[in-house]
């Protein structure tokens, strides 16, 4: 647990101060949430409900929306621009902390021959809504291995999604990996209707060369029934964002609250519990300077 100076200075405001926090990425967010509640009760938190990554910061660049959590590539195309040489925006995205990867889980129906990535062609395959990051990483690891003739499917929910594995709608399903155990998966996999499959091999390394923003993740074993295997597969870095003129100390406040409240979010998603304290300020965009202040301090204090 990161301990840092608490001065008389930080002391929270008589009045309540308000902070407007998206719904992307629950139940992670959902938990940070109620972490900043519980540890901050003079703050008045609303949610926010924003479907994605992309409209989070697009909320943030509207004044609608004062924190959340993003991908690191959403993160750092609102405050550079679209394309690369498009040159920088006025961007009112700022930084709190880079986050672990969120990783994409692969699964094939038994029955279905699917040993590889590029046995999935011909198949049909179901990704998150479009422009989810499983949506995101699902057409890129599939342009990546040369699949063809592959139907690709964007459903809405997890439940959707196993349920047509299940049934045969689906032969295989990408998802995200930050929601774990969960009734769904879990039962399907028990009952020996799926397996994992990994995502890697060289390419892959192409993949992520033409995408720095894409990571390899290892899923740990056992976290699904008869898993006894560390699977590698994908993902794309996560990122906690807040608007550029939120006040400095409040940052700081959520910069610390942050990390001392960690070890309790890390439960709701297994790679976060390795999560890099020393790359936390690694962030793709530039820290709002209340973060900066605390990973200064975090580093003096060493």
């Amino acid at each position: 647990q990161v301990a840092a100076c608490r001065s008389a200075a930080e002391a929270p405001p008589a009045t309540p101060v308000a902070l407007r926090v998206s719904t992307a990425f629950a139940p992670f967010s959902t938990r940070l949430t109620e972490e900043y509640r519980r540890t901050m009760p003079d703050l008045a938190i609303a949610e926010v409900r924003s479907a994605f990554s992309s409209e989070g910061l697009a909320q943030i660049q509207a004044g609608t929306l004062d924190l959340g959590v993003v991908l690191a590539d959403d993160a750092y195309r609102a405050y550079f621009g679209p394309s690369p040489g498009a040159g920088k925006t006025d961007s009112a995205v700022r930084a709190i902390s880079l986050l672990q990867p969120l990783p994409t889980y692969l699964l094939a129906r038994t029955g279905s021959g699917i040993r590889g990535v590029t046995d999935l062609k011909g198949k049909t395959v179901a990704v998150g809504p479009e422009g989810s990051s499983v949506w995101k990483l699902g057409n890129l690891v599939l342009k990546a291995f040369g699949v063809g003739d592959v139907t690709v499917k964007a459903i809405g929910s997890r439940e959707t999604a196993v349920k047509g594995l299940r049934d045969g709608t689906y032969d295989a399903i990408m998802l995200p990996g930050y929601v774990y155990p969960e009734a769904f998966t879990e039962t399907l996999l028990r009952e020996g209707g799926a397996y994992l499959l990994p995502i890697d091999g060289p390419a892959i390394d192409q993949m992520r060369r033409e995408s720095p923003f894409v990571r390899v993740v290892m899923i740990p074993r056992d976290i699904y029934p008869g898993q006894d295997k560390i699977v590698p597969t994908v993902g794309i870095d996560m990122m906690i964002v807040c608007r550029r003129d939120l006040d400095d100390a409040l940052v700081y406040r959520l910069t610390r609250e942050l990390f001392e409240v960690f070890p309790r979010l890390a439960r709701v998603e297994a790679t976060m519990r390795f999560l890099n304290l020393e790359e936390a300020p690694a962030t793709p965009i530039p820290l709002h300077p209340g973060a900066g202040r605390y990973f200064r301090e975090r580093e003096l204090s060493r």
